[in-house]
């Protein structure tokens, strides 16, 4: 397939400025090299010597990173299934220079090749062999454009691109909290810059009648980024805003506060998409005050490699906290799992990013138990009827807490395997608020049973007990 991208913003002048969209042409120039004299055409082979059939080959005007702002006009081909390509001469009186740029991208093996200036007359590559890529993987948030008279949508479509080569990939980004899609992006081993612009002509175009600047619609991110062939940089996540900076992502400029964020991974090699994540802050489940147990809210969901991202706490009630994951099918849960603990200290003053390493799923176990009533018989406050004593049963730093009366059975569903503590308090809200002001040692009021849950298995745990708490001011 033909294209030729007329989007080429220099700074100071402005050179068939359409926007960051391409407009294909109808035949395919993929085939035969052939040696007329009359053609620019090479065979590409891979780092392992083999064909690269069907990679992508771009010819670009030449433009020095440095001055240009978004992509160099260009046309583009794919090699054949000999690995060959070829590209009309007459397209070098779109690029009016005696010189141009090559890039060579393979996303089959992740392999890429760049050389920023050639000569016009060098008309034949013998062979162009490719080396592995640096790969980027980062996200894109955006805002929409709000002007004197109206709100512009400028849509989820969008570029992100080394700036003055031709190397760019097409990204949806999500808007506001939503979670974005990861993306990968394949690009030569050195020092470039990274930057982001919409799609679609059209929006450029409006932008442009709406007066914003050219530096405002093509984003940059203004640190150089080293990459080394074959490397896995993750960067970002970053933000298209014409207002908001590319660091103000999940806060406005004036809040503080950085973000936490982490991967997931379904087994020991693959990573999950939309998987939910919910923080644990809560590690005992106080909070839990209403109902028969507590829900699982998801406030965020992994994107396609895995990722996820969350603002880091503010409120963090005790020494640590944690992140629960699960993977939903329909109305079942299929996979659950936990982070490591976070420790307090950790986000304490936190600016930027705080990656907590990766968290793994496994299949949810079930728990079922029996609570004994166990009165003292010295404490003539303490009733015997099994349905005035109520008790929280519980997973610390999970989401999954259940109250009932004691002496009944108790299911808890759907728990991330594993080692786990299982706790036994009050489930009367008023006794543990009234224990906690008073200062008593969560050790005293509460049992903590270590537990080891099978994935995909219900555990019965037996010889539970529970003695109502004493306190002298609840009388």
């Amino acid at each position: 397939m033909r294209k030729f991208l007329s989007s080429l913003v220099v700074l100071g002048a402005l050179v068939g400025f359409v926007g960051c969209t391409s407009d294909k042409g109808n035949s395919n120039i993929s085939g035969t090299v052939t040696d007329t004299g009359n053609t620019i055409a090479g065979v590409v082979l891979r780092s392992d010597s083999s064909i690269a059939s069907f990679a992508t080959v771009r010819m670009a005007r030449v433009s020095d990173r440095t001055d240009s702002l978004a992509v160099p006009a260009f046309v583009e081909v794919q090699t054949n299934d000999s690995g060959a390509f070829e590209f009309d001469s007459s397209y070098m009186k779109l690029f009016a220079a005696d010189s141009f740029q090559i890039a060579v991208i393979d996303t089959v093996a992740k392999e890429v090749y760049y050389l920023p200036r050639v000569d016009t007359a060098s008309r034949k590559f013998e062979k162009i062999t490719l080396e592995k890529a640096a790969i980027i993987t980062t996200s894109l948030y955006y805002q929409d454009v709000s002007t004197a008279t109206s709100t512009l949508s400028v849509g989820s479509h969008f570029m992100i691109y080394m700036p003055g080569t031709p190397f760019f990939q097409s990204v949806f980004a999500a808007q506001g909290q939503n979670q974005a899609d990861s993306v990968s992006f394949l690009v030569p081993a050195g020092s470039w810059w990274l930057g982001f612009c919409p799609w679609d002509s059209q929006i450029v175009a409006k932008l442009e009648d709406s007066g914003i600047a050219d530096t405002s619609i093509y984003r940059v991110w203004n640190v150089d980024l080293n990459v080394n062939s074959g490397e896995v940089i993750n960067a970002g996540p970053f933000i298209w805003s014409t207002t908001a900076s590319v660091d103000s992502l999940f806060k406005e400029p004036e809040e503080e506060g950085g973000r936490i964020t982490g991967t997931v991974l379904c087994d020991s090699s693959k990573n999950c998409a939309g998987i939910e994540v919910q923080l644990i802050t809560d590690l005992y489940g106080f909070r839990f005050v209403e109902g028969d147990s507590v829900a699982f809210e998801a406030s965020a969901k992994t994107d396609s490699t895995g990722r996820w991202v969350l603002p880091a706490p503010k409120d963090v009630p005790y020494d640590s906290f944690r992140v629960e994951f699960r993977m939903v099918d329909g109305s079942s849960v299929v996979g659950s799992g936990l982070s490591r603990y976070v420790y307090a200290s950790e986000v304490l003053g936190l600016e930027g990013s705080l990656d907590i390493g990766l968290s793994k799923l496994a299949k949810p176990a079930n728990l079922t138990s029996w609570i004994r009533l166990v009165i003292n018989e010295e404490d003539s406050t303490q009733s015997s009827n099994c349905m005035v004593n109520s008790v929280v049963l519980g997973i610390k730093g999970t989401s999954h807490f259940v109250r009932d009366v004691t002496c009944n059975e108790v299911d808890i569903y759907n728990i991330p395997a594993g080692e786990q503590v299982l706790m036994i308090y009050a489930g009367d809200p008023k006794v543990v608020s009234a224990l906690q002001k008073a200062g008593i040692e969560l050790s005293d009021f509460v049992v903590p049973i270590e537990i080891t849950l099978t994935p995909g298995a219900t555990q019965r745990q037996q010889g539970l007990t529970y003695t109502p708490p004493t306190l002298p001011s609840l009388e």
